[in-house]
């Protein structure tokens, strides 16, 4: 595991940031569907790490 530091306005930056390529991963069609759905995955679950984390401090 990797610890590092972020400030509480670089962590909402992050959110922010992750919240809208989610947006843009649920909106895209075509064929790169498969990759978008694993990047998907990816993003959710590093937003719920990171808003977990927030809430922790």
């Amino acid at each position: 595991m990797i610890n590092i530091e972020f400030s509480a306005k670089e962590l909402t930056y992050l959110l922010l940031s992750l919240r809208k390529y989610e947006q843009a991963l649920l909106e895209q069609e075509g064929e790169d569907m498969e990759d978008a759905a694993t990047d998907l995955i990816f993003v959710q679950s590093l937003s719920s790490k990171l808003k977990a984390a927030k809430e922790a401090k």
